[in-house]
């Protein structure tokens, strides 16, 4: 079962570590600002696609939303390395990638 408080939850940490305000969101959204508030507080329950196009603005996946994880390993440290990547132009992706891979190889 969706827990529409926590998905509001973190679709409220998501905007606020971008620095998205929810009149931004909500126009970027085409509805209102108190619509943002009440899926933020877990009152209105977002449609898929709606939940889609948060997602987009956010630089995250549905996912990152709904859910609940069971292991050990930060995800934010995966979401926020994913949000910075996805600011670098493809070439730049593709040298911080040969890095990664290259460090990883290094502490083994």
């Amino acid at each position: 079962m969706l827990d529409y408080k926590v998905i509001g939850s973190r679709i409220r940490q998501y905007r606020q570590e971008r620095g998205i305000t929810q009149e931004d969101l909500a126009l970027k959204l085409n509805t209102s600002i108190s619509y943002i508030s009440y899926i933020e507080r877990g009152i209105k329950k977002p449609s898929l696609q709606r939940l889609v196009d948060i997602a987009d603005i956010m630089h995250v996946t549905v996912n990152d939303f709904i859910y609940v994880s069971s292991n050990t390993a930060n995800p934010y440290f995966d979401r926020e390395l994913q949000y910075l990547i996805s600011l670098c132009t493809p070439e730049k992706q593709k040298k911080i990638t040969e890095s990664i891979v290259e460090i990883i190889k290094v502490m083994r």
